[in-house]
């Protein structure tokens, strides 16, 4: 048994748990981008495809370690500056890469014309900054794939996930006057966000028989959140990881059951997959994080290279996609997100000096207008 309280570090494997959500989502993307009419593989309810599930994953785990590293930072500055580090830079790059490349030798305007179009500054606009969504069109391109409605579709995800990590910080910093009282406040906070959102996946899903796009994943990053906050009392064990994989193949037989074992269930998979499992699997930690340049780099090699190779098959597709995303997805860690993580912290004693006379400044404030 492991005593998840104990666990501290990078000794895990939510590195190599997040590159194989990164290519389920690469995989599932080329059926439908192909034109396949089914996804990979189907839950009971028939609305859970490997990309759905990948996507859950990678909210999960960001919830779980985001909230250990406001906690563990314990400032604020550094917690915004590391998670812009870890979302910003790659995407910039990965933005210019695209855009340059496919205007350039994909589309099918005029260079100079692709270029001055307000759907093309839209486009880099909204992807660069996150600010009211994204953006999916670039003029001329892909007009002739089976989905011509996107560049990157994956990207959708990145606005929730960049409001998300507000939230954390919004938590924090209204418990400035109290800092005492965050660590219960967080606790109790998270899981009771976790269970409102659970109530209300269930109650669209059963009474509107729909599933809301954002609310799973926004669910699945405050269960995350709550279980960091609880990790002193869970414990992990073969025994306990049997018994969640029965329950949730038992209730894939039902479509009555699935959802709400799915969703109580896949976050303590997810740890047990993480911790429990040791020896070599755990090697991997040592060659690099490369699932966010695989997740941001996917589609659109996908989508250029059904544009580009007519009549390619799902298999090649997929055999040649995951090759140049994985390349893509090693030269941006390496050359990019490794240097920028590492170069993450703004200096934490000058921040926390700063954060300290302005709450003395507010306390004083208080007390000469009570």
């Amino acid at each position: 048994m492991i005593r998840l309280g104990e666990t501290r570090g990078r000794d895990n494997n939510f590195d190599l748990i997040r590159v194989i959500a990164a290519f389920s989502v690469l995989f599932a993307h080329s059926r439908a981008l192909s034109g396949a009419a089914q996804p990979l593989a189907k839950g009971a309810l028939g609305v859970f495809d490997a990309g759905t599930v990948a996507v859950d994953v990678f909210f999960f785990t960001s919830g779980f370690l985001v909230t250990g590293s406001l906690f563990g930072r314990g400032n604020i500055f550094d917690y915004i500056w590391g998670r812009a580090m870890r979302i910003f830079p790659a995407l910039w790059v990965m933005l210019l890469v695209t855009v340059t490349i496919l205007g350039l030798f994909v589309g099918t305007l005029p260079a100079a014309e692709f270029f001055r179009s307000p759907i093309t500054r839209d486009y880099v606009l909204h992807c660069a900054t996150l600010v009211n969504g994204v953006r999916y069109l670039l003029p001329g391109l892909f007009e002739g794939n089976p989905l011509t409605a996107g560049v990157n579709g994956s990207l959708w995800t990145l606005p929730i996930e960049w409001r998300l990590y507000e939230y954390l910080a919004a938590g924090w910093v209204l418990l400035a006057f109290r800092p005492a009282w965050r660590g219960s406040a967080f606790r109790f906070g998270t899981a009771t966000a976790a269970l409102v959102l659970m109530a209300l996946v269930l109650r669209i899903f059963f009474v509107q028989h729909a599933r809301e796009a954002a609310l799973v994943p926004t669910f699945m990053f405050f269960y995350g959140a709550a279980l960091q906050m609880w990790r002193a009392r869970i414990n992990l064990s073969y025994f306990r990881l049997g018994v969640l994989t029965a329950a949730l193949a038992v209730a894939s037989l039902s479509s009555a059951t699935f959802l709400p074992v799915y969703l109580a269930t896949l976050g303590p998979l997810v740890l047990h997959a993480a911790y429990l499992f040791e020896g070599p699997v755990r090697a991997y930690n040592r060659v690099g994080d490369y699932s966010y340049g695989v997740y941001i780099y996917a589609f659109p090699i996908q989508q250029t290279l059904i544009a580009s190779v007519p009549g390619l098959s799902l298999l090649l597709l997929n055999i040649y996609a995951a090759t140049l995303t994985l390349l893509c997805a090693v030269l941006s860690w390496h050359l990019l997100e490794k240097p920028a993580l590492d170069r993450k912290l703004v200096p934490a004693a000058a921040t926390e000096r700063l954060f300290e006379r302005l709450r003395d400044a507010m306390l004083d404030w208080r007390r000469r207008t009570a």
